[in-house]
Formats: structure tokens, sequence, C-alpha cells
């Protein structure tokens, strides 16, 4: 078998098994939420977000170190310096302890205080705090994991944690269903279930650290500071682009509730399931691709990482112009079918997601490029810029809802302005910088991405016609609309985005699919 073929495999797979995962974590979400919902209706759902959103405010505290980790492994790996892949391993395992023990006491503040920080109905307030302080254990327990994560990631296996993320999803599914089915419903289950679930992962991931990195051993020896700090001045420039990013996408439902309501902070939170959903599956694509690229660098194969990254812009729109198209064509009968105790506002929900989702016409394309910058280590510039995005989303936003005319409109603002601002990064600096990056033509991606959009427009008009001349009233007819949208994109995508690389792999896929 040929390298490309070899190579073809082993992404057909990874692929294969993370959006595998990827779709059972959307299905745990796609039963559990109208569930939540019609129990305590849109403002307990608004939590749950809320309480991931919170995580992630709390990760920006590690993600120098981890964000960099895998990068820094699988070089050294590649390159054959075992010695050099055990110091960084321990070095930022020991590291991740440490700032867990750092966090642990503003997580139990936050928690005992959370009543004060946010609008919690009284009859919801233990429920929602033992929601967060479940939340939070899972990130402590998620921190220490990342670095055993690592061994799939160097060893170019993700097929292996995606299984095994498939597994854990169906743990949580599991659990929560027991849970929903047998006890008095309660939005502190989805923490509960997530915790276990990651646990399982843990497990799983020490176990492939044994496997697959053999000559990796936990010892405290091997813990360099100065290793720490090298990661960390790599890295500190991810946290930049974290806080930015918090700023452009995870504050919609605190500025909801703290400024307009507890329940429109609910229509944000569950508009934002749908979105979560799709733009996780595209990144998942986008991830795969990941190991293979930073293999390349550190073989100083620029050509054969610029050919991958053109093809992973392909791939990653293909999963992600289908999905947005779909709601625009469909959104409003999917949203009425999935919850039917919410008829009142459907069109919120609608206009939200559709708001939400506008970056996707571009992010869809664009997302593997993210991944140069930490592969070359150059994250300060786009770091720098994502932060400005940030804040002027922040402030844009802050200012339109000081006039009284304009609260009406308030979510909605809360839910577009960031997706424009995240549209005019996408189509100027992102390419371009990473185009810079690896001293190519600032032009070499543009084609890719228009090309990417054009389908989009053309996928989104036709989407469109079928909702209105097929309107789906049942959910037997959201599946025929799924299936046949599904087919329709797929036809588009194959002739006006792929290029034959794309089509090659398509085709080889289909074929070892039929054979067996």
């Amino acid at each position: 078998m040929s390298k490309e073929n070899v190579k073809n495999k082993q992404l057909i797979l990874n692929m294969a098994a993370s959006l595998l995962s990827t779709l059972v974590a959307l299905g745990i979400s796609f039963f559990i939420t109208p569930t939540v919902i019609g129990k305590f209706g849109a403002e307990a759902q608004g939590f749950v977000t809320m309480a991931t959103n919170f995580v992630n405010y709390a990760a920006i505290a590690a993600m120098a170190l981890n964000s960099m980790a895998g990068r820094f492994i699988t070089v050294e790996l590649a390159k054959g310096n075992q010695e050099s892949a055990n110091r960084y391993f321990n070095s930022v395992m020991y590291a991740n302890l440490g700032i867990v023990a750092v966090l642990l006491l503003p997580a139990a503040l936050v928690v005992l205080y959370l009543d004060r920080l946010v609008n919690i109905s009284p009859a919801l307030t233990g429920d929602v705090k033992l929601l967060f302080a479940l939340m939070f254990l899972n990130f402590f327990v998620t921190i220490v994991s990342t670095t055993f994560s690592t061994a799939t990631f160097a060893a170019n296996r993700l097929d292996l944690q995606a299984l095994r993320t498939i597994e854990s999803q169906l743990l949580k599914a599991l659990v929560l269903v027991a849970m929903f089915a047998l006890l008095p419903v309660r939005v502190c289950y989805i923490g509960a279930a997530t915790l276990l679930s990651n646990l399982y992962l843990f497990l799983a991931y020490i176990h492939y650290t044994k496997k697959l990195m053999p000559g990796i051993h936990v010892s405290y020896k091997s813990f360099s500071t100065k290793t720490v700090m090298q990661i960390l001045s790599a890295g500190i420039w991810n946290t930049v682009m974290r806080t930015g990013q918090v700023l452009t996408n995870q504050l919609d439902t605190l500025i909801a509730n703290l400024w307009i309501g507890k329940d429109e902070s609910g229509y944000i939170g569950t508009s934002t399931t749908i979105v979560t959903a799709v733009n996780t599956l595209y990144e998942t694509v986008s991830a795969v691709f990941t190991p293979s690229l930073t293999i390349s660098f550190a073989k100083e194969d620029k050509k054969e990482m610029i050919d991958d990254l053109k093809s992973a812009m392909r791939l990653t729109g293909f999963f992600a112009n289908i999905p947005l198209c779909y709601i625009i064509g469909f959104g409003m009968a999917f949203y009425t079918l999935w919850l039917p105790s919410e008829k009142a506002i459907i069109p919120i929900y609608y206009y939200l997601t559709i708001f939400i989702m506008l970056g996707t016409l571009v992010g869809g394309a664009i997302s593997p490029l993210f991944n140069v910058y930490t592969i070359v280590n150059k994250l300060k510039w786009n770091s720098i810029v994502t932060l400005i995005m940030g804040v002027m989303n922040a402030v844009i936003v802050f200012i339109l809802l000081q006039f009284p005319t304009l609260q009406p409109y308030g979510i909605y603002f809360i839910a577009g302005i960031s997706s424009i601002l995240g549209i005019i990064k996408n189509m100027t600096f992102t390419p371009m910088y990473a185009a810079h990056c690896l001293g190519i033509s600032k032009k070499t991606f543009y084609p890719t991405i228009f090309r990417y959009i054009f389908v989009t427009v053309i996928m989104s008009v036709c989407f469109l016609f079928l909702g209105k001349v097929f309107p789906a009233d049942t959910w037997l007819m959201i599946f025929l609309s799924v299936v046949t949208c599904g087919i329709l994109g797929s036809v588009l995508n194959f002739f006006l985005l792929f290029e034959k690389k794309e089509k090659d792999l398509l085709w080889q896929t289909l074929s070892k699919v039929f054979r067996r």
C-alpha cells in the first residue's frame, strides 16, 4: 500500500470515529434539551450553557500550557527525541496539577456565591449551584487528563480517542436516561453524567499513553521548570486568544442574564445548543488533520502541508455548509417539533440560531488555518487580533444595550455582532496571516474560501426553496428533509467544492463501505 493510501486510510478512520463521537453527543443534547425546558423552562437550559461557559473562563488559566503540549511532544517524538518528549510530558502534567490546586478556591467561591453573581429563580438555586460544582469538578479532571490525551494525537490515532469518546458519551447517555427516568428531573444530572463520562476517558488516556508512548514514564525527576516556562512562553498567546474568544462568543448567556433577563438568557443558551453541535462537527474534522500537519511540519515537507491544508478547508466546508443551510431552510419547522412547549417563541429561537451561525459562512472553510499558528509556533498576532475583536464585541453590545428603543432587539445584537466581527476577521486577517506564517502568497487560500461561500449561497437558496415547497410538519418529514438535503448538499459540494484529492478520498471511503 502506498504512503498516500496509508495516510488516507488513517485519515478516514480518524474522521469517521470523530464524527460518530460528535453525532452521539448531538443526540444526547437533542433528547435532553426539550426535557429540561419542558420541566423548568428556557431559563434552566440557559444555566446549562452558562455553566459550560464558566468552566471555559477558568480554562483560560490552563490554555497557555495545554494548547501547546501536544505540539511539543509530537514534534520531539517525530524527531526521535525520547528524553525531550518525556521532559515535556511530565512538566506539563505536574504543572496541570498545580493549576488545579490554584483554581480550587476560586471555583468554590463561584459556586457558593453564584446566586449573587447571576440572576437565578429561587426554585432553581440549589440545583444550579450543584450543576456548577459538578462542572468545575469535571473541569479539574479534564485538565489533569489532557496531558495523557496527547498519546493518540502524537501517534496520529485520533480514531482511538474518538472511539473511547463515543463510549464515554454512551455512558453519559445511559446515566442521564436512568436519572431522568427514575428520579425527579434536575439540571444537575447533566453535570454528574458529564463527570462520569470524563473519568472514563481519563482512564482510557492513561491506557493509551502506556500503549502508544511506551517510552513515556510519569516521574517527577523529568519535571523541568525551564520546560514549563518554554511552553508557557509559546502558549501564552493562546491564552490571549482564548480570552478574545470568550469575549466574542461565550459571554452571551451571561450578558443576557444580567442586562436583559433570565428567560432571554435561556433563549440564547438553547439556540447555542444547535450552533455548538454544528461548530463541533466541522471543528472535529479540522482537528483530524492536525497530527498529520504537525508531522509534515516536523519533517519540513511544506508542499504536503499546504496541500493537506487546502484539502482540510474543503472537507470542513462540506461538514459546515450542509447543517448551516439546513437550519436556514428547515430551522423553523425543526424547532416547532423539537420544543413543542415553546411554540410562541419559536421564531426567536430560529432567528437567534441564524444570527449565531452566520460566522459559519466563512468559518466552515477557514477552521483548519487556525492549526497553522500552533504548528509553526507563531501565535502572537492572531491572538492579539482575536482579543481586539472580543473587546470590540463586548463594547459594541454594551453600548447598544444602553438605548431603551433597542432593548427589544438586545438578544439579536448579542448573538449577531460577534458573528459579523468574526466574518470580517476571517475574510481578511486569518487567511493572509496563515499564508505569511508558511512563507507563501497571501492569496493562496482565497480561491478555496470564495468557492466555499459560493457553494454555500447556492445551497441556502436550494434548501429555502425545499423548505417552502415541502413543509416538514412531522418527524417523518424532518427525517426525509434531512436525507434529501444531505444528498443534495453532498452532490453540490462534490461537483462545485471538492477537487481530485477529496473526490478520491470519498470514493475510497465509499468503496470500503460497500465492500464490507
